[in-house]
C-alpha cells in the first residue's frame, strides 16, 4: 500500500491539478498555477543555494544544497508539456537529484512553446551541453529530464551521438514523452486511470510546441533516433501513465541497439510522482535510486586521477 503523504498527493493530483490541466488553455495562467502549486506543495531542502550560470545564450541555475559534488556535473531538463515549467518548481527535485548522486546539479532555463516553438528548447540543450562539455571542470556530465524534458533530454542524447560530441557518463528520465506522434495505446488505455496527466493538455502542448512541424523525425520523437554507441540510461514510469507506452517502447527500442538500459515501472504512482520528493517515501526512493544510478557511472575525481 502507498504511503498516506503518497496518497494524499495523489487525490490531489486526481481532484485539482488534472482536471485544471483539461480545462485551462492559457499557457500563460498555467505556468502561474505551475508556480503556485510549487509554492504550495514543493518542500524546498535545507541548506538551498541558487547560483545563476550562463550556458550558451540562456540563464540556468546551479541547484545546490551544500554536498559534495565529486562526480562531476548533471544538466536537468524540465517537463511541463513543452509550455511550462521553472526554477521554482524545479529546485527542490534537481537539487535533491544532486545531492543523492553527488553531482553538481544545473536546471536549464529553456525557451518554452508557444512563444519559442521546436526546435528551440532542444536547440537550448544542445548550447547548454556544448557549453558545460567546453569546461573540463565541470566533467564527468551526466543527462536528465522527466516529461517533456524526458523527450528534449533523448533527442539531445541521438543529437549528441550523431554529431560526435561529449557523450554523457549516463542519462536518467522520467516518465517520457518519447514519441510526439501520439499514437501510442496507453494514450487512450490510461486515459482514466492516470491521476496526472489530461489527453487534451498534453495533445495542446504537442501542438504547440511541434507548430506544423512533422513528428516523424528524431529531434521531435527520439523513439525514432539512433542510440547505437549511447551510455547507461534510467527510465522510470508508472503503469497507469498515459505516457507508459512511450518509456515502455523507448526501453525496447534503446535495448535493440545494444544500449544498456534499465526501465522500473511502479504502479499506482501520478506522473513524475517524483517531485513530491521531500513529503513522499515513493519521490525520496526514486529520487534515491536515480542519485545511485548516476553516482555509479560517474566516479569521483580522487578516484580517477589514479586510474
Amino acid at each position: 500500500m502507498r504511503s498516506l503523504p503518497q496518497r494524499i498527493a495523489t487525490l490531489n493530483a486526481r481532484l485539482v491539478q488534472k482536471p485544471l490541466l483539461a480545462v485551462v488553455r492559457s499557457p500563460q495562467i498555467l505556468r502561474r498555477l505551475f508556480t503556485l502549486n510549487a509554492v504550495l506543495n514543493a518542500r524546498t531542502p535545507a541548506g538551498l543555494t541558487l547560483t545563476p550560470l550562463q550556458l550558451g545564450p540562456r540563464r540556468c541555475t546551479l541547484c545546490d544544497t551544500g554536498q559534495a559534488q565529486d562526480h562531476g556535473t548533471l544538466l536537468y531538463i524540465h517537463g511541463g508539456a513543452f509550455v511550462m515549467g521553472n526554477l521554482r518548481g524545479y529546485r527542490h527535485l534537481i537539487a535533491a537529484i544532486g545531492k543523492a548522486a553527488g553531482l553538481r546539479a544545473v536546471f536549464l532555463n529553456y525557451r518554452m512553446a508557444p512563444e519559442h516553438p521546436f526546435p528551440a528548447a532542444l536547440d537550448d540543450a544542445e548550447a547548454a551541453w556544448r557549453a558545460l562539455s567546453d569546461n573540463p571542470d565541470y566533467g564527468p556530465l551526466t543527462l536528465a529530464g522527466d516529461s517533456a524534458g524526458g523527450n528534449i533530454a533523448l533527442a539531445l542524447l541521438q543529437r549528441i551521438i550523431a554529431k560526435g560530441l561529449t557523450l554523457p557518463a549516463a542519462v536518467a528520465v522520467m516518465s517520457p514523452v518519447t514519441d510526439l506522434r501520439m499514437k501510442n495505446p496507453s494514450l487512450a488505455a490510461n486515459r482514466r486511470s492516470d491521476p496526472l496527466v489530461s489527453t487534451r493538455w498534453g495533445a495542446r502542448g504537442v501542438a504547440a510546441y511541434l507548430a506544423g512541424t512533422d513528428p516523424a523525425q528524431p529531434d521531435a520523437s527520439p523513439i525514432l533516433g539512433d542510440f547505437t554507441g549511447a551510455p547507461p540510461v534510467l527510465i522510470h514510469a508508472d503503469t497507469t501513465e498515459v505516457l507508459f507506452d512511450d518509456a515502455r517502447l523507448m526501453t525496447d527500442h534503446l535495448s535493440a541497439q545494444g544500449v544498456d538500459v534499465t526501465f522500473h515501472a511502479q504502479t499506482g504512482l501520478p506522473h513524475v510522482w517524483h517531485m513530491g520528493v521531500g513529503r513522499t517515501p515513493e519521490a525520496d526512493a526514486s529520487v534515491a535510486e536515480i542519485g545511485t544510478f548516476l553516482a555509479s557511472h560517474t566516479p569521483p575525481k580522487a578516484k580517477r586521477q589514479y586510474t
